[in-house]
């Protein structure tokens, strides 16, 4: 069977969505369409520097769900992760003094793991904010948003000791027909069809101590996750992967980036600084401002073909003042008007992924 090759750009590192070839694997069941949706042989699903795209990560849970005849696919896979599902990172933080610690590094180090959902935490008043910021092409998918959401829950769970309970959870999706199984997982109220995923939690979680602390463990696992964060960040595919991102969550929020602009994110995600990124991305022959051209064309073509939406939310979304600025620009890649692009279709060798829906250190507010 042809799988795609595998992908270093954005994504979710491979040794987590390894979790779904697992889950079907243990129930005796083909895996090899599984593999395929991920777009991995068998040996890569141990890699920390493969990465699997959200939407190929929502498909094989599609495909397991249906093979394992179970609709929350997502609830019951998630339960199952462990700290090596997460690589050195997951160690790191199984090891660490405290709550509070583990998940400040997690928020430092969390591209390892995930480069299309980035989770910020705040403390407000007595509870504890996680909002996970879209920052590439992720489905508002009840299974994989369930998914993400109970690997969470249950690696907090594992690590505390504790049947941790959070106040509330919002989920980006649409509910399923029965939302009862992840209620009563997660032991709190949930909100649908939400902007954001979030989740809000005691601020007492954050001085709960760890009862598998190990401070020599902690110190060589953080050592190795470091060096790790730091060479997968600034390989050049990869980083350049990252950047696109950030470039089209600027788009959708209406700013046409700068790089200085991007500068904090860049360095805080990324692990580079602005002049550290120009040399990087001059290494590879590219500029930065062709490289927002670039994502501009994909996200404005991909919107034309595969979308109804109109044509001025199209132009909204790519951060064109106009609609007529917009025409123009299309004009110059295809030769052809919005509406002539859309009446075409998907243009052969087009890729038909979607794209996207939608700041550091713990925060008070």
């Amino acid at each position: 069977m042809a799988h795609s090759a595998p992908s270093a750009n954005g994504g979710f590192s491979a040794s987590y969505a390894r979790l779904v070839f697992e889950h079907v694997r243990t129930h005796g069941l083909a895996t090899e369409g599984v593999l395929e949706a991920l777009g991995l042989r068998e040996a890569d699903l141990s890699s920390s520097t493969l990465r699997v795209p959200a939407r190929r990560l929502t498909q094989a849970l599609g495909l397991a769900s249906a093979l394992c005849q179970d609709p929350h696919i997502g609830l019951t896979i998630g339960q199952s992760v462990r700290p090596a599902h997460m690589g050195s990172l997951g160690y790191a933080l199984t090891s660490c003094a405290d709550l509070v610690d583990g998940l400040a590094q997690f928020e430092r180090l969390q591209s390892l793991i995930c480069t299309e959902v980035h989770v910020h935490h705040r403390v407000v008043g007595d509870q504890i904010e996680s909002h996970h910021e879209v920052i590439g092409d992720v489905p508002r998918d009840y299974l994989f948003w369930s998914f993400v959401i109970v690997s969470r829950m249950a690696f907090a769970r594992w690590v505390a000791g504790r049947y941790l309970v959070p106040h509330q959870v919002e989920l980006p999706c649409p509910a399923p027909a029965d939302p009862r199984p992840l209620s009563t997982y997660l032991g709190a109220p949930l909100r649908f069809d939400a902007p954001v995923a979030c989740e809000r939690a005691p601020a007492d979680w954050l001085m709960l101590p760890n009862p598998n602390a190990d401070p020599h463990v902690h110190t060589v696992m953080s050592a190795m996750t470091h060096q790790q964060w730091q060479q997968t960040s600034q390989e050049g595919d990869q980083l350049v992967g990252q950047l696109r991102q950030h470039i089209r969550h600027s788009l959708q929020q209406g700013q046409v980036p700068t790089l200085e602009a991007l500068t904090e994110r860049v360095d805080t995600t990324l692990g580079v600084s602005a002049r550290q990124l120009q040399r990087r991305l001059a290494d590879q022959g590219l500029n930065f401002k062709d490289l927002v051209e670039s994502v501009r064309r994909d996200q404005v073509l991909h919107e034309l073909r595969h979308t109804g939406l109109p044509l001025s939310a199209v132009a909204e979304r790519a951060a064109y003042a106009e609609p007529s600025s917009m025409h123009r620009a299309v004009r110059r890649w295809t030769g052809l008007t919005p509406a002539g692009v859309r009446a075409q279709g998907v243009a052969p060798g087009e890729p038909t992924e979607g794209i996207p829906l939608g700041k550091s250190g713990l925060q008070k507010a």
